[in-house]
């Protein structure tokens, strides 16, 4: 795989029930099961959902009284885009429909910031930590990774570069360097470096197209919405 998929436990159990606005355990759709009751109870999938359908549903359902059970055994087989072009379409896609996703289930208008939480941490997808959640005019959701500290040293770097601010240049250089070198070497394997190079590469684009579709996807949402990279 060239993403991490969502990894809400490693040992079968009842999951936790949804109790944060937009980051809570979920059952990815290529493989997931639910009682007819359960959909019923809920009025089915959101057709406005036309992709995050399936953590829609997780949230509406678990919020619906119903219990989520992770089965670690129960496997299938997927088939992943065979094409860079679709690849990039598809993460992007993923992105697009976050921000409706994130305002239907907040329920009023916040500014929430998350951070990835402990490693340990199974619990939720992206083990998302929430540091803060004020109200704000409108609707607000900001991710702080690796990857976006990257982006925005990078930022700061070009803008002080620009503004001949020597001291800030340095300082969001030396970041940029850090933030970029522990993003990079996501699993990276010394004994194959070109092939961790390349899915580095992989992993990068897929990403940026990932946060590109929930920014643009907010603006008609009017949210402000900055998504978490999948490999944190």
């Amino acid at each position: 795989m060239i993403i991490d998929l969502t990894r809400c436990n490693s040992a079968p159990g009842y999951l936790p029930k949804a109790n944060q606005g937009f980051f809570n355990p979920f059952f990815a759709g290529l493989n997931v099961a639910f009682r007819r009751e359960a959909l019923q109870s809920v009025n089915g999938y959101d057709p406005k959902c036309f992709t995050g359908e399936d953590v829609d549903i997780s949230i509406r359902v678990s919020r619906a009284g119903w219990e989520l059970w992770f089965e670690p055994t129960a496997l299938v087989r997927h088939h992943d885009r065979r094409t860079f072009a679709g690849l990039l379409k598809q993460w992007y896609g993923y992105g697009l429909c976050s921000a409706y996703i994130f305002k239907k289930h907040v329920g009023r208008r916040r500014l929430q910031c998350y951070m990835p939480g402990n490693k340990r941490d199974r619990t939720r997808p992206y083990r998302a930590r929430c540091i803060a959640d004020i109200p704000f005019p409108f609707y607000g959701m900001i991710f702080l990774s690796t990857y976006h500290a990257l982006h925005l040293s990078l930022l700061v770097l070009l803008i002080a570069v620009l503004a001949g601010w020597k001291i800030v240049a340095l300082i969001a250089g030396a970041v940029a360097l850090v933030t970029g070198l522990n993003y990079a070497t996501i699993r990276f394997e010394w004994r194959h470096p070109l092939r961790s190079v390349g899915m580095f590469a992989l992993r990068y684009a897929a990403d940026t197209s990932f946060v590109i579709g929930s920014i643009l996807g907010g603006i008609p949402e009017g949210v402000l919405f900055l998504q978490a990279t999948r490999t944190r």
